[in-house]
């Protein structure tokens, strides 16, 4: 039995190393949370709570199975609106040629029963989880489902987003910038072209009609 907070401080850091690299190893938020409990910032009690109280997220990616035409995207949006505002999901739709980039949030359960629907959904295909995990905050409270048309190079940014040496503010892009700050990716520079030209500005299709 752990009778003192050091004992169970130590339980917790053996709990972590037997799991690194594993499936069962904490997410960004719950190391985070262990972290300052380990340092004495927190108690066990508070970090229990916080993870109770934690919105979990999931970024994934996938390809349409054929040709999604305006028509088709807008029913799918309609949809979506309306059950994530039933189950209490928000979140942020990217489409690019037939490729798709989202994140949704929300209640755990409810996003696992969601994102286990999109994995069975005939218009999908490759879907890839790309992250998860619980934070502490919504990051698109206000978007049942915000959703953008952008250009391929900006679903690689999502996807592939590699700091180069300097910060910037040439990145435009709203959904890309949230969906980057949202996953703990820094604004900087990051080329479009060739030719080094930054990303383009796009305008956001959010709940409003």
């Amino acid at each position: 039995m752990l009778y003192t907070e050091a004992q169970r401080q130590r339980a917790v850091a053996w709990a972590v190393s037997m799991t690194t690299n594993t499936s069962l190893a904490p997410r960004r938020y719950e190391r985070h949370l262990l972290e300052n409990y380990q340092r004495g910032h927190l108690t066990l009690d508070e970090v229990l709570h916080l993870l109770d109280t934690s919105i979990y997220q999931l970024l994934y990616r996938s390809q349409a199975v054929g040709p999604m035409a305006e028509q088709h995207l807008q029913q799918l949006l309609e949809w979506s609106r309306a059950y994530n505002a039933q189950h209490r999901i928000t979140g942020l739709l990217l489409y690019s040629e037939g490729h798709f980039v989202q994140v949704l949030e929300g209640p755990q359960e409810e996003v696992r029963t969601l994102y286990a629907r999109i994995q069975q959904d005939v218009r999908h295909q490759r879907i890839v989880t790309i992250g998860e995990g619980p934070e502490p905050v919504r990051r698109f409270a206000d978007w049942s489902m915000g959703f953008g048309h952008v250009a391929a190079t900006d679903i690689d940014v999502v996807l592939q987003a590699t700091p180069i040496p300097f910060p910037s503010p040439d990145v435009q892009e709203e959904h890309i910038q949230a969906l980057l700050q949202a996953f703990g990716v820094p604004l900087y520079s990051i080329p479009s072209t060739d030719s080094g030209a930054a990303i383009p500005a796009a305008p956001l299709s959010s709940d409003a009609p």
